[in-house]
Formats: structure tokens, sequence, C-alpha cells
């Protein structure tokens, strides 16, 4: 019996999706594990426990949260901003954490509370929005309409909670921020397939200066070359508010696509990770439109590139001493991918397998080969054809 009871929890854990399994520990009140064992597909449960050493388990817990903390501190998402420039997009460097099996929490979109929205005239003409139509001042026999359908996927996309460490906050930054959110979620719901899309719930702790933000990194034993990062155990970005709000702005919104991406789909590729929170840095808002520019003044570095080493980089290799060729490449690359049908297509397709198997590894190659016509080598000719032929198009969502 005991065996079989055994059996049967095995059989339960290797049915189950990576994320899954995680959220099974955490509903069984065992979010501990979640951080400690190997979520990956063929790692068996009851092993991984008996290793633990559960006898002794509270120590066990404190050397492996230490290990964690020190990899973490290797691994976090990070943006290297030196110095502060107004020509900060040519010089900064953003780092990606090193993707765990792992998703940050998230909602379905379909189960979040949603804020009632009403819209309806008053006796003298005027039109009023609000969550509770009032009933004393609207006009007879006119009717009250509910918004609520129309706003909701907007309101309820990206939920921001905002932290000011020694100082009061800034409103403007901080509206500022959640309409950036707002804004990568917009963008990205047009190539995550609907049945990953999720609420994200992220946490920015927002620093009144860059000196303030130095002070705690060095605190935390950071690296002194970020500028921002996202930490994906606390879901939380630690974020300086820079001299320029344009800077601050954009910075935001690379480590906000990173942590969206890893809440959505989980890990994916380094250069397609960075290559869109590149993307994302190049947006600016034009009324309730989001739009991406090139940067066509660096794409002439890029002659005759190869998309193939490039999308076969390793993790390592890609910070290596070529990351800030690898990340003028992943940009370009991206945009080029969005900048036609194909390329969109074979980026939602993407983004669909990695929903579809999480922390499953496959070559760029077999990626290409499955979801773009010609495979890979025709997205590098084609890409190379685009650079030399120079009609970049601006991309308006």
């Amino acid at each position: 019996m005991l065996f079989a009871f055994l059996l049967s929890i095995e059989v339960v854990w290797f049915s189950c999706e990576p994320f899954q399994r995680q959220q099974l520990l955490e509903a069984l009140g065992r979010d501990d594990l979640a951080r400690i064992i190997q979520l990956d597909p063929y790692f068996p449960l009851l092993p991984q426990i008996y290793q633990l050493r559960l006898e002794d388990h509270e120590k066990a817990l404190e050397e492996i949260e230490q290990e964690r903390e020190l990899f973490e501190k290797d691994a976090e998402a990070a943006t290297s901003i030196k110095t502060e420039t107004l020509d900060w997009q040519a010089t900064g460097q953003h780092y990606a954490a090193r993707m765990l099996c792992r998703k940050p929490k998230t909602q379905n979109l379909d189960n979040v509370s949603k804020q009632k929205i009403y819209r309806w005239v008053d006796e003298d003409g005027h039109t009023h929005f609000g969550e509770k139509p009032s009933l004393s001042n609207q006009a007879p026999n006119n009717e009250v309409e509910d918004l609520t359908k129309q706003y909701a996927a907007l309101e309820q996309a990206v939920q921001l909670s905002m932290e000011y460490p020694n100082w009061a906050g800034d409103s403007f930054i901080e509206s500022e921020l959640k309409k950036q959110g707002k804004m990568v979620h917009k963008v990205l719901s047009h190539y995550v397939p609907k049945e990953y899309q999720r609420q994200i719930n992220l946490k920015i702790i927002l620093f009144k200066n860059v000196q303030e933000f130095e002070d705690y990194r060095d605190e935390q034993k950071g690296n002194a070359q970020w500028g921002a990062y996202y930490s994906s155990a606390s879901n939380s970005i630690f974020l300086p508010r820079y001299s320029s709000v344009e800077q601050t702005m954009a910075v935001a919104r690379h480590e906000m696509t990173h942590a969206m991406l890893a809440g959505m789909i989980g890990p994916v590729p380094v250069w397609l990770n960075e290559g869109l929170a590149e993307y994302m840095e190049s947006f600016s808002w034009q009324m309730n439109t989001a739009i991406a520019q090139p940067r066509v003044e660096q794409y002439g570095r890029l002659k005759n590139t190869s998309m193939t080493k490039l999308a076969n980089t390793e993790h390592q290799d890609f910070y290596g001493s070529n990351q800030q060729m690898n990340y003028l490449q992943a940009a370009a690359s991206m945009y080029f991918l969005l900048d036609h049908q194909a390329g969109r297509q074979w980026l939602k397709r993407s983004l669909a397998f990695y929903g579809q198997n999480p922390c499953r590894k496959v070559s760029s190659d077999q990626l290409f080969a499955q979801a773009y016509p010609g495979g890979i080598e025709s997205a590098g000719r084609n890409f190379n054809a685009w650079l030399d032929k120079g009609k970049f198009s601006t991309h308006r969502y």
C-alpha cells in the first residue's frame, strides 16, 4: 500500500508542468520546497525530498537560502548604466536574469476583481464617468452605460505597487511607470497567445536618485555596474530616479519586459529576452498609441552579421566580451522580425512553444525550422537584406 501511494505521488508529479509543480507546492503550503527542489522535467520528487534530510530541515533551509542569495546576486536581471548621460541608449547595458524553471505568481485575467466603470448623462447634458452612477442627477429616459468590459483589460493587465525608501515619492513618476507597465503588457499581448496572457503583479522600489540606489545595491553586495535590476525572488524591480524621466522610463520598460515574459511564458533564450526588452526601450507614447522607432544610426555596424550565431549564443557568452554587439544585434534582429509578417508569426509561435513547454531547451535551428519559412538560414539572409535596403518601418500599437 505504501509503495502504491508513493508511486501515485510520482505519477501526479511527473504529469505536471514545472510551473504547475511550483503552484502545487505553494498550494500545499510548501513554498520552501518550491524554492529549493528541482522543478525541471524528469526530476522525480521523492528522491529530492529524501536528499534534503528533512529530519534536519531548518538547518538545510538556511544553507540553501544562503546559496540562493549568492546565486541571485550574480544572476538577477540588471541594467548596467555606468554614468548618467544623455546618450544613455548608446552606453547603457542591461542584463536579464539567468531564467530559473519557475514563474512569478500571476493571475488569470478572467479571475481578477473587475472595477465597475459607468457612463451617464445628467440633467444639464454633461457626461459623467464613475464606479457608481448617480441616479439623483441623471437625465430622464437616459440609461446608464456599463463600460466595465471595455476598460477591464487595460485596468487588469498590470498591478504595480510602489515603495519609496527614505523619501516621499514622486506622483508624476509613479503615474508614468504605471502607464509604461500597461504599454509593455499591451505590446506583448500582440504576440503572447491569449491562453498565456496573465495579470502581472509587480513591485517597483524607486530610489530618490542614483546615489541612493547605489548605496542600497552596495549594501546588498550587488554588482557595482548594475544601474537597476529585477529580482525574481521578490518579483520586484529596484530602480533609481534618473535625472531624465525618459531614461527612467526606458530602463523600467526594459526590466518590466523581463518580468512579464517570466510571468506569462517562463524562460526564453537570452537573445530573445534581451531583444524584446531592447525593443521596448525604443517606445514612446503619442496620445494612446505606443510607437517604436528603429535605431537606424546603429544598424550600419551590423553588416553581414550571423543571426544563426546570435540565436545559438548561451547566456554566459551573451554577456561576455562581445556583449555590446550582442545587444545591438538582438535589438535589430527583433525589430527586423517584427517588421514583417513572417517574423511576427515566428514570434507568436515561438512564445506559444515556450508557453506549452516550460524550461525545454530547443536549438534555434529547430525553432526557426518549425515557425519561419526557410528556417534560420533564410531569416539570416532576409535580415542582412533588410539592413542593406535600409527601409525600416515605424511600429504602432
